[in-house]
């Protein structure tokens, strides 16, 4: 872990205000090819498409697409931790890169950009049918977050969407401190917080918000339910198993069905769960580069259509409680939607974001998409999507 500060400033009469944000780094084999060469569990393989979505790549007639492509070979040329990088605008790719381990066929590990991919399958859910309401309260779907005087069970869809059920302060990168501790890493050191105990099979996802890691965890309940934003992993895990019994599919069984067979994937992907079979919903996806640029072509024109999904998206992707910043997540985030990053500082648009800098950023006002898989932050990558919006 890193300390990073970043300088007050004025960018083409935009001021933004310095910040300290602390980045996390993550080995590289994990970001490519991820957790499954290692897990003890079985992850849900996600089917390719019958159908596949072409990708035509732009002929770079405009400037600001030309200026934008080179920007992007430059960065990624000097960075030393990136794996992946993406750009596409109406759908046509502006620049693909690979670097390192990275590779066209390559699988992208997605850590908590999930946490925005459950988001989707919630929407879904809910113009279906399969949630009566987003004002339902969790524990009448699952009845063990009833349990002991549980946040979890008594925030409402919508408030663990916003993560804002209150259940716990984390200590460690949406983790709770726990008595005794979680367990250990496949290393032997001892494990702070991680998705690792349930890929492992050493603890279920039931064990994580209800069971015994539960009744150990310190700082409970330290909020009431949508009182204050804390960015907390239990919040998209408690809202998965919603899902869960609502629908008798995983998460990914889910997305599957309602969002990943829609896009026109070219390849198989892949979600975590753990040794039941219940989705890490939090942080578990993987899938090709090109897959992602499909999903998040699919996600911006789902974002303009009209109707129940449209409406919940337009919802979704913007501020519905402020970025507090009781936890070290999202600093360059003014808000956050349902599972989904708003009012970045630098550059605008939606975001999913995960541990080691890796986003997924969408501006539905230009049409515009930029995708980055990597280790750890690097300066100037905002920049790349910001300056590509305005004449430099």
């Amino acid at each position: 872990m890193k300390t990073r500060i970043l300088i007050t400033g004025v960018i083409s009469g935009l001021v933004y205000l310095g910040w300290v944000s602390l980045v996390f780094a993550v080995q590289e084999k994990f970001v490519v090819g991820g957790y499954p060469a290692v897990s003890k569990t079985t992850p849900h393989k996600l089917a390719p498409s019958n159908d596949i979505m072409d990708l035509k790549k732009n002929d770079l007639t405009e400037k600001l697409d030309r200026r934008a492509n080179k920007h992007a070979e430059r960065w990624l040329e000097k960075s030393k931790k990136t794996n992946a990088l993406l750009l596409i605008k109406n759908g046509d790719i502006i620049f693909e890169g690979y670097k390192s381990l990275g590779r066209e066929g390559s699988e992208f590990y997605s850590m908590s950009m999930s946490k925005s991919l459950t988001s989707l399958a919630i929407g879904k859910a809910l113009c279906d049918g399969t949630l009566r309401s987003l004002d339902d309260l969790a524990g009448d779907y699952v009845s063990e977050l009833k349990l002991n005087n549980n946040n979890l069970g008594r925030s409402s869809i919508r408030q663990l969407l916003m993560m804002s059920s209150g259940n716990w302060l984390p200590a460690f990168k949406g983790q709770p401190k726990v008595k005794g501790g979680m367990g250990f890493y496949p290393n032997g050191s001892e494990m702070k917080g991680s998705a690792w105990p349930m890929r492992l099979g050493l603890i279920t996802v039931a064990d994580y918000l209800w069971g015994d890691v539960w009744r150990r965890v310190e700082n409970k309940n330290v909020f009431k339910p949508g009182e204050k934003f804390i960015y907390a992993i239990a919040d998209t895990m408690a809202v998965a198993v919603v899902l869960e019994r609502a629908s008798n599919l995983s998460v990914a069984a889910y997305f599957e069905k309602h969002v990943w067979s829609q896009i026109g994937a070219e390849a198989s992907a892949r979600w975590e769960a753990d040794k039941l079979g219940v989705s890490l919903a939090g942080a578990g996806f993987q899938a090709r580069l090109r897959d992602w640029g499909r999903l998040a072509i699919w996600i911006l024109e789902a974002h303009a259509s009209k109707g129940c999904f449209g409406d919940y998206l337009r919802q979704a992707t913007r501020k519905q409680i402020n970025n507090t910043r009781l936890t070290k997540a999202g600093k360059i985030f003014e808000g956050y939607g349902y599972q989904w990053w708003t009012d970045n500082k630098i550059a605008a648009g939606f975001w999913a974001v995960g541990v080691g800098s890796q986003y997924l950023g969408i501006n539905p006002k230009s049409s515009k998409i930029i995708i980055k898989f990597s280790q750890e932050g690097e300066d100037g990558f905002f920049n790349i999507f910001r300056k590509w919006h305005a004449d430099y």
